[in-house]
């Protein structure tokens, strides 16, 4: 390489330090804070009866509530819908569209038209 082809940057005199290396002692890094008669920083601590009580109950105790409140968010919105009067809303499916209720508990079901069957497609009356 000639000295035209050189990286700029490279001439520039600013080194940029990384993380993961370690350099010369004459740099100003320190290897570990001064002592002091502050305890040692515990990283782990075995899990205790409590603790694991506690770790169940978010993981499983807690979606489960969450799932219920959604759901009665849901059932909640949907009557609020359908006491309003908002478009398409619907208390019961289409299916039970034929059934009418006169009473607590007493419906009238509508009969079902009897099928045509061979004598009647068949008659040439």
């Amino acid at each position: 390489m000639s000295s035209e082809e050189t990286n700029p940057l490279a001439e520039s005199g600013v080194t940029m330090h990384s993380d993961s290396e370690q350099y010369s002692a004459g740099e100003d890094i320190s290897t570990s804070p001064p002592s002091s008669s502050s305890p040692p920083m515990v990283l782990y601590k075995p899990p205790t009866v409590w603790s694991m009580l506690r770790g169940a109950a978010i993981n499983l105790l807690l979606p489960f509530i969450n799932g219920m409140m959604l759901g009665f968010g849901e059932l909640f919105a949907h009557e609020a819908a359908f006491r309003l009067g908002w478009g398409g809303t619907r208390v019961f499916p289409l299916s039970r569209q034929r059934v009418h209720p006169i009473g607590p508990g007493i419906e009238i079901r509508d009969r079902p038209k009897p099928r045509p069957d061979l004598r009647d497609l068949a008659s040439l009356e």
